[in-house]
């Protein structure tokens, strides 16, 4: 649980507790968007966010296969296309904690450093479904279904793997609206069970040692968002 708000933290500063990263769809627009309006948390329903964070952007059919669609670079960050699965990438770059504070620049540059690290973080949003999406379809950690979430009702259970750099992921912590529910196996393998109607948001986290002199670890985050009917 540390790790995720670490890196929510680092990728947005203003952070003062747990907000969450979410992709709002109307039509064929897609808006990456950012705040507590999908926390249990109290706080502003939206945050700005410095468009820079946003390093990719990619629009995905049923098949599995990118398909084009018209990016916009400004804030908030969007995809205008014919998605069954949407996708950013977003990265605020090094963080550094020190005894004053936590600060936006790498250990080299921070003064007396605590901890540091490189916070990097997809999110993927799933609206149609097809055994193409039963597959990774980025090299960065991405949870994928294993069968279709969007048949699954409030209680059911979802079955989920891991994946980073095209490989199953284990030791992956999995959360669901922030809160831990499992650990992913030796193949990437980890299941959760859904409790809430409608939006579902289900989050992992891992940390890789970094040995660039600039932080010391990196912290992936990946988010999978969906709907139930």
């Amino acid at each position: 649980m540390k790790t995720a708000v670490f890196l929510l933290a680092s990728l947005f500063p203003t952070l003062a507790c747990a907000h969450d990263l979410w992709i709002e769809r109307e039509g064929q627009l897609h808006t990456l968007t950012y705040g507590h309006e999908r926390s249990s948390h109290e706080g502003a329903k939206k945050l700005e966010y410095k468009p820079d964070t946003v390093k990719q952007a990619a629009c995905f059919n049923a098949a599995g296969q990118r398909v084009n669609a018209e990016s916009g670079k400004a804030y908030p960050a969007t995809l205008t296309g014919d998605c069954a699965a949407s996708w950013f990438l977003t990265s605020s770059g090094y963080w550094s904690k020190t005894p004053y504070g936590t600060r936006n620049l790498p250990k080299d540059e921070a003064g007396a450093v605590i901890d540091s690290w490189l916070s990097v973080e997809s999110i993927k949003r799933i609206d149609h479904w097809n055994t193409g999406l039963s597959q990774p379809l980025t090299r960065e950690l991405e949870l994928v279904p294993l069968d279709n979430p969007l048949q699954l009702k409030p209680g059911g259970k979802l079955h989920l793997r891991a994946w980073f750099q095209g490989k199953p992921a284990a030791g992956v912590t999995v959360a669901y609206f922030g809160k831990p529910r499992g650990v992913t196996d030796a193949d990437g393998k980890v299941n959760i069970r859904l409790q809430n109607p409608g939006f579902q948001l289900i989050q992992a986290s891992f940390e890789l040692p970094l040995s660039d002199g600039k932080a010391d670890k990196t912290i992936h985050a990946s988010t999978l968002q969906f709907d139930l009917p």
